[in-house]
Parts: C-alpha cells; sequence; structure tokens
C-alpha cells in the first residue's frame, strides 16, 4: 500500500456524493468497495459491520446531521 493515498470516512462519503450524485446504492457500493482496497480505512470495527452495512450507517448518519449533502 505503500504511496496509496486514505481517505476519512466522512471526507470520502462527501468525495462519492460529489462525483456520485445522491444515488445511495451507488454511494454506498463505492464506499464499501473503497473501503476493502483499503482506500478508506476504519480504525476499529468491534460491531463487525461489513463493508456495506457499515457505508449505509454512513450515510444514515451523514443525511440526518447534515454533514452529507450534495455540493
Amino acid at each position: 500500500m505503500s504511496g496509496m493515498v486514505t481517505f476519512r470516512q466522512r471526507d470520502y462519503m462527501r468525495k462519492l456524493v460529489a462525483d456520485l450524485g445522491t444515488r445511495r446504492d451507488a454511494v454506498c457500493a463505492a464506499y464499501a468497495q473503497a473501503e476493502r482496497d483499503g482506500v478508506v480505512l476504519r480504525k476499529r470495527n468491534s460491531s463487525n459491520h461489513t463493508p456495506e452495512d457499515y457505508a449505509a450507517r454512513l450515510w444514515l448518519d451523514g443525511t440526518a446531521k447534515g454533514w452529507l449533502t450534495p455540493g
């Protein structure tokens, strides 16, 4: 992974919304793949959520709290 750019979770979700729009399924699928590829990292996964589950939770959190909006 040397030289690979990694993103913070919220920043990457924002990037995906900017790139893909508000298509939840597309954004969450792209986020999950990015997590598998090491582009975005989770420091811990104590609840054993899959990347897909975690992406959906981020989407819900971001839309509820307003940090994930199309720009």
